[in-house]
């Protein structure tokens, strides 16, 4: 057994071969194989380095111009030499070389977007075309030496060129596509010479208009702007200035600065975002929380998961608690209710957004008290929120009760029973009294003495009006309409609540 090392390029291989004639010709096969792998990456390198040379499209008259001109160009070149051009060569060059010029040349070029270059004769010809400098190369005293230099240069600006134009695309479309405005301002004096899309659309000026102004003329209060935007001098503030637009209107914003180097002048990038709706809803927010905290109404805030996030002084006085103590405690808590009332008032917020009812709370005692409450949702920046707002209608109710309880009584009774505030205003009359003076407590309630539809009532409130009132008994006449007369013996009594006169009862019967 023999060992045998094999190298090509860089790559080396250690071959074994047993002694013997067959094993010469397998080492002399693999060194074939080894020279071929060579050649392939050889033939592909060459290959990459002719694609990544400058292709340069040489255009003349004729054969002598063709061999003069490709002479010229070393081994940093792939060129090719034609008479005439065609769209294909366009495309498929980068750069293209004219020895020979004429309008219709030059106006194809221009229109183009391949770097090119007009080898030019006399000077009058310059004139005579209109060219631009880097347009044309005088043919002078050899000019050949140097053309490829140039040549080569012509096409690193174009390709720095398109990098930056590139690059200053990208640029502008995350400036212009960024959700704050931008304003680029000259120091020494606050002249605008950049905004980007989204500062003209919140100022309401277009591009050619705001790059004109100053900024003194586009902010509300001039020298505040100047101390802190320009940074003439040094100002604490909380970074937020009213900005002018073009209707006149006014804008909040927050802003920031930086301050940078651009040509020999100092500029300041200003970027700003409009807050004013989110300032709005803030100061309107402060101004209702105010206005709950001094209500005497209850209003309870929760969150996503039902815990108490804000609630009044009156909420959590009625609840028999302080203000910390009830903080992030779930508002469930505090509710008497059962499962099939909770489900309703969820599926109705989750449906509208709001709900009305009436809810059992408790105290910190144990005792329950009715509130008539009002739930909707309240969205404050990201945050969801719950805004439970309710009247404590215990009293209401037992109220309420009380006077349909009387009201049942005195209805269970034959003898009249009317009612009126202090106001002489008809608020109360039992059935008896309806089926006597043939009318409806419905259709009077609320009207004064001289409104009451009744005739018969009428006349019954008018004449015992003119008697004094907590008289024990008095009898009065009342007329017909067959011109015959009623006698009717009555009490009168003047409520009082509190030692406060609320209204006055009249209690009567119908004498034979």
């Amino acid at each position: 057994m023999s060992k045998t090392t094999v190298t090509s390029g860089k790559n080396t291989v250690s071959l074994a071969f047993p002694v013997g004639f067959g094993s010469f010709f397998l080492f002399a096969w693999m060194l074939r194989v080894l020279t071929l792998i060579g050649a392939f990456y050889s033939g592909v390198k060459s290959v990459f380095d002719f694609y990544s040379k400058p292709r340069i499209i040489l255009v003349g008259r004729s054969q002598k111009d063709a061999r003069r001109l490709i002479e010229a160009f070393d081994d940093r070149f792939d060129v090719r030499y034609v008479e005439e051009v065609s769209d294909e060569f366009g495309r498929f060059s980068d750069a293209m070389i004219f020895d020979y010029v004429s309008e219709d040349i030059i106006k194809n070029l221009r229109s183009g977007s391949v770097p090119y270059l007009c080898l030019i004769g006399t000077e009058k010809s310059i004139a005579k075309y209109s060219l631009e400098a880097g347009e044309y190369l005088l043919k002078g005293p050899g000019y050949l030496h140097y053309l490829p230099e140039i040549v080569y240069s012509m096409l690193e600006k174009h390709r720095l060129q398109k990098t930056l134009d590139f690059e200053r695309e990208k640029y502008m479309g995350l400036v212009n596509s960024m959700g704050c405005g931008m304003l680029i301002l000259r120091k020494r004096d606050g002249n605008v010479i950049f905004c980007n899309k989204v500062a003209q659309s919140l100022l309401g000026y277009a591009e050619e208009e705001i790059e004109k102004m100053r900024l003194q003329d586009l902010v509300f209060d001039e020298p505040f702007a100047l101390q802190t935007i320009l940074g003439i001098e040094k100002f604490d503030t909380d970074r937020e200035i009213v900005m002018l637009t073009k209707a006149g209107g006014k804008i909040y914003v927050i802003f920031n600065t930086s301050e940078t180097l651009y040509g020999a002048e100092r500029v300041v990038q200003l970027t700003f975002m409009d807050v004013s709706k989110q300032k709005r809803d803030r100061e309107e927010l402060i101004f209702q929380w105010r206005f709950l905290d001094n209500a005497e109404e209850i209003a309870i805030a929760v969150d996503e998961k039902g815990r108490i996030v804000y609630l009044n002084r009156f909420a959590a006085e009625i609840h028999g608690y302080d203000l910390e103590e009830m903080i992030g405690d779930n508002l469930n808590s505090y509710l008497v209710q059962d499962e099939g009332e909770a489900k309703s008032m969820q599926f109705s917020m989750m449906k509208s957004g709001k709900w009305k009812g009436r809810q059992l709370h408790k105290r910190r005692d144990g005792s329950i008290f009715t509130v008539e409450a009002k739930r909707s949702v309240l969205r404050v920046d990201d945050n969801v929120y719950e805004l439970v707002i309710g009247i404590d209608v215990t009293e209401n109710i037992e109220l309420q009760e009380r006077y349909n309880l009387h009201s049942l009584l005195l209805n269970g009774t034959g003898d009249l029973a009317v009612a009126t505030d202090m106001e002489s205003r008809l608020i109360y009359m039992n059935e008896a009294a309806e089926r006597f003076f043939d009318t409806s407590l419905k259709d009077e309630q609320g009207r004064r003495t001289d409104e009451i539809n009744s005739r018969t009532l009428r006349s019954f409130l008018e004449i015992t009006a003119s008697h004094s009132f907590d008289s024990n008994e008095d009898r009065i006449m009342l007329p017909r309409s067959d011109d015959s007369h009623l006698s009717i013996e009555f009490t009168s009594k003047i409520v009082r609540d509190s030692s406060k006169e609320v209204g006055i009862i009249f209690l009567g019967r119908q004498l034979d």
